[in-house]
């Protein structure tokens, strides 16, 4: 879902092509007939921004078929009927006015998905670089719920990372509402935890992400930036208004292997190891597997 696999995570994509040559059945949604949409069963080539009134849609198919996995929802799920309430709306006719699917296909997918024995969704970058991103993924991941397709063998929920240990960073907790482990710093007793293992006070409020940084930035309530690895003034989509907002800084602090373009705005550059050859470490693979990284190179 909103992933061209074969090209973007080939290794991975070639472990698909071996189950779909075994039977398996793949079904893609993209806006683009991309080289995965083209090795699969069906391609569901929906409108830019519709995924979840697919997904609704795709829902609502099951619960009507009867095909709702109702004794996982009642053991591992809450808030099932405001759910059913919710999706009731997205019908096939409203469904196909959306995404631009027709809708004898969605009702097939969502039926296939909700009868097989085993099925995963995966998903990257399509799904989550959306001003919505947050609620695209609940949409997916309602639907393996509805279906009871998690903590079982060949099911499940897998966003196939966008660049290498994404993962292991959420791990570690570069989160902004976030601490190691995936845990809330606004609760008192996880701060208070961190707190006396790392000898600080922790504010408990969440801090900004990308979206509100550059908004503070504008506010001139954010002043000062730190920069690794990233090169926001030539991979944002308005990079005029990135320029004009890290050029406004007070002091702009960039650290990478590259002399990027946001670097040479910088008022301080860094250098950085290439983590994989240059540092010890961990990183956590697709299948959430940490696996020790050992130096083969000290850095220049």
């Amino acid at each position: 879902w909103g992933s061209n696999a074969r090209d973007a995570h080939p290794i991975f994509f070639h472990h698909v092509l071996k189950g779909v040559r075994a039977g398996a059945r793949l079904f893609v949604v993209d806006p683009r007939r991309t080289a995965t949409a083209a090795c699969a069963d069906t391609w569901l080539g929906l409108r830019v921004g519709s995924d979840i009134a697919l997904a609704n849609a795709m829902a609502r198919v099951i619960i009507h078929e009867g095909l709702a996995n109702l004794e996982f929802v009642r053991r591992a799920t809450t808030d099932f009927e405001q759910y059913r309430a919710c999706v009731e709306k997205y019908t096939l006719e409203v469904a196909e006015q959306e995404t631009g699917v027709p809708g004898d296909v969605i009702r097939d997918v969502a039926i296939a998905y909700a009868r097989a024995d085993r099925g995963m969704i995966c998903w990257t970058l399509g799904i989550t670089e959306h001003h919505n991103a947050v609620h695209n993924v609940f949409s997916l991941i309602n639907l393996a719920l509805l279906t009871g397709k998690v903590g079982r063998y060949g099911c499940g929920l897998n966003p196939l990372r966008g660049q290498n240990n994404v993962q292991g960073g959420g791990d570690m907790g570069a989160i902004p509402n976030r601490l190691a482990g995936f845990q809330d710093n606004t609760d008192d007793a996880v701060r208070e935890k961190f707190e006396r293992a790392w000898k600080v006070k922790i504010q408990p409020r969440h801090g900004w992400n990308l979206t509100q940084m550059f908004h503070a930035m504008d506010e001139k309530q954010l002043t000062g930036l730190y920069v690794i690895g990233e090169n926001p003034a030539q991979s944002d989509a308005d990079l005029h208004r990135v320029e004009r907002l890290l050029e406004g800084l007070d002091h702009l602090v960039v650290q990478d292997i590259f002399l990027t373009k946001t670097a040479q705005l910088a008022h301080v550059v860094l250098p950085a190891s290439s983590s994989w050859c240059e540092a010890e470490g961990t990183v956590t693979n697709s299948e959430r597997r940490v696996q020790r990284v050992r130096k083969a190179l000290e850095p220049p």
